[in-house]
């Protein structure tokens, strides 16, 4: 008895092989993973350069920021880790409340989000962002990049990592408008938590507006639209609002909503998926079938933003490319294709990552894809106003 509790002891202190772990997500990107061919992203030198790592960690908490920090590399907000502790990063879209773009070597916000922290600071699309958390902007963006080399792609993605920052760490940023230099120290974003799925409101004209409130992942979205019926029907024009979409959804939701709109099947998106091990691929197009005897023929905007994410995305490209709406905004979030996910072998962690490159049916990538109609972000809400004056003409 006493040689097997011994045993037992000396079982439990093993340090867990996480090495298996590193090999198994490499070997799942290096299969799956949709655009690491096209990103060029050099996998086995990534596994040499976080084998130490890999092999040091002795348990998942010590594990979890080495791996947050591989799935980095792939310079992609639709990969990431499903678990997360104080010092993770915030997810982006759904974790921030700003964004930004490189002109050259200098960073200035893109959007910021309505009613979120950094628009109560006064943060404004077109600040020049000249520092965050005490380092240079370039410097703090600098930080978020690992061992591969970085590209216009991979500098995108490492400023908004910055802005978005970690869980645990108030954001300390510095930001230029005209010649005045300010400074702001915000919580981490929250998240929009207004604790409905559908926000509806009646606008002038007849004009009824329709907003998810990031729930196109809830199946009970559809009966929230259905009980709307009678509104959809009788308004004189319709805005779908997808600006608080960031955490995506589902198809089922977006093929159900589409079903609203259409009396007939049609085509919305396109999937391709390269079966590499046997060197074919898929492809195919996914349709929206009439969910409704008599469908809703009302003319109808979509509004989208930044905040417009995956599924988000995906519905409207969708009703673009049935010609069933005019879309308005800015680029979207652009989340590349479809997320699937692998279990890792011994921390049981799992990791999700981009699998199927999605397309819209003109063949534009819809991450790439923009509004017809584009707006520029400033005072006051341009998106609801280009979208009264479309609907007018109608």
């Amino acid at each position: 008895m006493i040689a097997l509790v011994a045993s037992l002891a000396l079982q439990g202190s093993v340090q867990p092989d996480y090495a298996r772990d590193l090999d198994a997500l490499i070997g799942d990107l290096k299969n799956y993973g949709a655009y690491v061919g096209d990103d060029r992203v050099d996998l086995a030198g990534l596994a040499v350069a976080y084998r130490p790592r890999f092999k040091a960690a002795k348990t998942n908490a010590e594990l979890l920021p080495v791996l947050e920090e591989l799935v980095g590399e792939l310079h992609d907000f639709h990969a990431f880790v499903g678990t997360n502790n104080a010092s993770s990063p915030r997810l982006v879209p759904s974790g921030t409340d700003l964004v930004g773009e490189w002109r050259g070597a200098r960073a200035f916000v893109a959007q910021v989000r309505p009613d979120s922290l950094a628009d109560e600071a006064g943060i404004r699309a077109g600040d020049e962002i000249v520092g965050i958390g005490g380092l240079s902007v370039r410097g703090a963006a600098q930080g978020w990049l690992g061992v591969r080399a970085p590209d216009g792609r991979a500098w995108d993605w490492a400023l908004d990592s910055a802005l978005a920052g970690r869980w645990n760490t108030p954001r300390r940023l510095r930001f230029q408008r005209g010649g005045e230099v300010r400074e702001a120290t915000l919580k981490t974003a929250q998240e929009s938590g207004k604790g409905e799925r559908l926000s509806v409101e009646r606008r002038p004209g007849g004009i009824v507006v329709f907003r998810p409130e990031d729930s196109l992942g809830q199946n009970d979205l559809l009966k929230d639209l259905e009980g709307r019926l009678p509104d959809l029907r009788s308004a004189k024009g319709i805005v779908l609002d997808l600006r608080d979409t960031p955490s995506g959804g589902n198809t089922t939701v977006a093929r159900g909503l589409m079903g609203l709109f259409t009396g007939k099947r049609q085509p919305y998106q396109r999937h391709v998926v390269e079966e590499r091990e046997t060197g074919t691929v898929r492809d195919w197009v996914e349709y929206a079938t009439p969910r409704l005897a008599k469908p809703i023929t009302t003319p109808m905007v979509i509004l989208v933003d930044r905040w417009t994410g995956s599924m988000g995305e995906g519905i409207a490209i969708g009703l673009d490319a049935m010609h069933r709406a005019t879309v308005i905004g800015t680029r979207m979030a652009g989340l590349r294709g479809a997320v699937d996910s692998t279990t890792l072998p011994v921390s049981g962690l799992r990791v999700f990552f981009p699998a199927e490159r999605l397309f819209h049916i003109d063949g534009t990538p819809r991450h790439s894809w923009l509004p017809p109609v584009k707006v520029t972000p400033g005072m006051g809400d341009p998106w609801m106003a280009m979208a009264d004056r479309v609907l007018r003409r109608s």
